[in-house]
């Protein structure tokens, strides 16, 4: 297949155009104007493009059978975020409206549950948030970029299947909001056995790729992690032994951890009315939507599309954390 990834310069993205090379596909790879070269060879056409405002979008679906769409900002205020993420969407859908291509595969995120209403495990049949602007910047619009993708899908009769990947992490990236936080060598850590819904970088590609290759698929939605057996406190003891970074630990119930927040939300009401705003540690339900003991669950992906992830816990720990830049990287290209 021919296949135009967006995103493609991203920590997930050079991963998934790399499991597309060793599955034989043909690569047309999105990246922002500004950003280098990664180093594909000669076998990725690279297209350059701000989708915000790019005239000539039409163009990058020429020859092409399928669509992974991953580009969104991670960074930046709302209207930074909702721009890139929402509008950027908006304007690559519209050029593929006006295109023979109907297959679409949106990576999103385990944000757009509603975590406050997740009871037990969180499957697809989970609840969505469906008033997102008390959370963070990045969950409103993985929101609404599924809305928009949902809605153009119904209007255009695609084929789309959206993935929902838990915390990915891998070389570079091992930090993740589910350890708690740290204040200098202070590591709090709410509710510290916890399970964290993992998405190894390199297991989320083959996954990513794999929903693309199954035409069981399609209209379907899957939550893409690893496993839900390892919990905060052994990640962070990795985290801490591997990374050589070390701490102090200190940990903390869940309970206690919402309770302050929901007392500091109080207080803010009271103080400042609706015009308040808190970090993220001290909202609520941006707080649940981090740290919420909960199983998680692929057993989607598993009856549908017979996926298990290539790389255990400990494979993952080895290339994450490998003295080779490259091992990471070059892993996805051997499973």
């Amino acid at each position: 297949m021919r296949v135009l990834v967006t995103g493609a310069g991203g920590f997930l993205g050079r991963h998934v155009v790399a499991r597309l090379l060793v599955r034989g596909h043909n690569v047309r790879a999105i990246v922002r104007p500004a950003s280098p070269r990664p180093s594909w060879g000669p076998d990725v056409e690279v297209f350059y493009a701000d989708f915000r405002a790019h005239d000539n979008l039409i163009s990058v679906f020429d020859g092409i059978d399928a669509v992974i769409h991953m580009a969104a900002a991670t960074s930046g205020n709302e209207d930074v975020q909702f721009t890139s993420t929402v509008v950027g969407t908006e304007r690559l859908l519209e050029a593929m409206s006006r295109t023979a291509v109907k297959r679409l595969i949106l990576v999103s995120s385990l944000v757009v549950y509603d975590w406050a209403r997740a009871r037990g495990t969180m499957a697809e049949t989970t609840p969505l948030l469906l008033d997102p602007y008390d959370m963070g910047a990045y969950t409103i619009a993985k929101v609404w970029q599924e809305r928009v993708a949902s809605s153009m899908t119904g209007t255009h009769g695609w084929d789309l299947t959206i993935m929902r990947p838990g915390f990915i992490w891998g070389r570079n990236h091992a930090e993740i909001a589910g350890m708690g936080r740290r204040f200098g060598p202070v590591q709090l850590m709410f509710g510290p056995f916890t399970r964290l819904p993992l998405s190894h970088v390199v297991n989320c590609a083959d996954a990513v790729v794999a929903s693309m290759e199954n035409p069981n698929s399609s209209g379907l939605t899957f939550n893409v992690v690893d496993a839900d057996d390892i919990r905060v406190w052994r990640y962070v003891r990795e985290y801490w032994h591997r990374s050589g970074r070390g701490g102090i630990p200190v940990p903390l119930p869940y309970v206690v951890g919402l309770g302050i927040a929901q007392f500091a939300s109080f207080v803010s009401r009271i103080l400042f009315g609706n015009k308040g705003k808190l970090p993220s540690l001290l909202a609520p339900r941006r707080f649940q939507q981090q740290f919420k003991p909960l199983r998680f669950s692929n057993d989607t992906l598993r009856a549908k599309l017979g996926w298990t992830p290539p790389l255990d816990f400990q494979a993952c720990l080895a290339r994450t954390y490998a003295p080779d830049p490259d091992v990471e990287y070059n892993a996805v290209k051997r499973t």
